[in-house]
This record gives structure tokens, C-alpha cells and sequence, in this order.
């Protein structure tokens, strides 16, 4: 199914917002497509507008502003974009521009204008990342760190290249070994770049990159126990 998103084109002097088919390259898009394409842009709409009235509605969308709160806002707002997981609503292979074309429907909800890393890579860009956040509980959400610290941990090349150390950071939560420990997650992605800045961490096993995870984040845990 082809996606629509709207981007800007320049003709003949000037500027219009237009609607763009994106699908995977090289797929043919049929009218067929066309059509189930403008009946999920409508979908899509109608999702975000209800979202945004119950970010509204909670008084969560007061918190668009306030650095230090706004991550309950982008957590909740994450937890309600879980349909663009389901494949009997979007094809996985569709999903990077669904990611893009939630900015074309997102109202307030927008975090600012749309960046050029949405449009480039929308798979790493807000909506994407307040999803990612909202698979953990709150609890370890809010110890771990503000906003800033989430989206600085997932905009890391080694966390965008290895999906397996969000997987890694989702055992620990599900260990509870932080309970109780505030803004470590700043430091441990501080840890991880140093350590596999220049290197391919997909060469290593699950049991490899796991080990080496645990290492850092000991380290981490001593050098906490060294302060007090």
C-alpha cells in the first residue's frame, strides 16, 4: 500500500504543499493503490485528531512547552501510536512512511517543524522515537532520564544501527536492577559511544553485545557507588 505524505513544491516560482505516493522503489502504484492510500491519509487524520483532543482532554498537551515534564506528554502520545505496529493496519514495509506522513496529521502534536531528518529517515525521527520510549513502563521511563536524555540515547549511531541494544536496555528495565536510581541513562549512553564508537557491534553475538552492555553498565553502577 502506498503512503501519502505532503511536500513542498516549487512551480514555477511558486510553492505548494503536494501529495506524494511513497512506497517501497520500483512498486507500481495502481489506482487500486491510489484509493487505499487516500482511505488510510483519512484514517490517519481522523487518528491524530482524536489523539491530540485526548492529549487535549488529559491536560497533556500543557506539557508541550515544559522541558523538564514534557516526556509524560511524548510517552503517552508514543503509547497511542502502537497501531502503526499492526500490520492489519500498516504493512511493515510501509511503516517508514507512515512515520513521515503522522507530521502531515499531527496538529499540535507536531514538536516543532517538520526537520530534515524526517523526511530523510522518519524511522529515527520524533514519532518514531516517542513510540520506542513508550514499550517500557513508565516508572523506568521517568528514572532513566528527562526527554532530552531518551532522545539523545536513540539518536546514538551504534543504538540506530543495533537494534538489539534498546532490546538490551529492555532486559534491565524487566530486571528492575535500577529501581530506585534517577538520570543514568545521560552517562550510559555516554559509555556506549566510547566504547563501540568505531565499532560494528552487528558482528557480535547476542550473548557477545550483551555481555559487553552488562560490563558498561556495572561500571557505571560502581562509579555511582564511588560518589556516595
Amino acid at each position: 500500500m502506498a503512503i501519502i505524505v505532503r511536500e513542498e513544491k516549487i512551480i514555477e516560482g511558486k510553492s505548494y504543499d503536494v501529495k506524494v505516493y511513497r512506497t517501497e522503489s520500483g512498486k507500481l502504484i495502481t489506482n487500486k493503490e491510489k484509493k487505499k492510500a487516500e482511505q488510510f491519509d483519512e484514517f490517519l487524520r481522523e487518528e491524530m485528531e482524536q489523539i491530540e483532543h485526548k492529549m487535549k482532554d488529559t491536560k497533556l498537551l500543557n506539557l508541550k512547552r515544559k522541558r523538564g515534564k514534557v516526556l509524560k506528554l511524548w510517552y503517552e502520545l508514543g503509547r497511542e501510536l502502537e497501531f502503526v505496529m499492526d500490520t492489519s493496519v500498516v504493512a511493515a514495509e510501509d511503516r517508514k512512511f507512515v512515520w513521515r506522513a503522522i507530521y502531515d496529521h499531527a496538529g499540535k502534536l507536531a514538536p516543532g517543524p517538520l526537520s530534515k531528518r524526517a523526511k530523510r529517515s522518519p524511522e529515527t525521527s520524533h514519532f518514531s522515537y516517542c513510540y520506542k520510549v513508550s514499550r517500557f513502563t513508565w516508572e523506568f521511563v521517568e528514572n532513566a532520564g528527562d526527554w532530552t536524555s531518551w532522545s539523545g540515547f536513540l539518536d546514538r549511531k551504534e543504538t540506530r544501527n543495533d537494534s538489539r541494544i534498546i532490546e538490551w536496555l529492555g532486559k534491565i528495565a524487566k530486571e528492575n536492577i535500577i529501581s530506585g536510581r534517577q538520570n543514568w541513562l545521560r552517562p550510559i549512553t555516554k559509555a556506549i559511544h566510547k566504547e563501540f564508537k568505531n565499532k560494528d557491534t552487528t558482528y557480535f553475538s547476542d550473548e557477545e553485545l550483551y555481555e559487553k552492555l552488562d560490563k558498561i553498565f556495572s561500571g557505571i553502577r560502581e562509579n555511582e557507588e564511588k560518589k556516595k
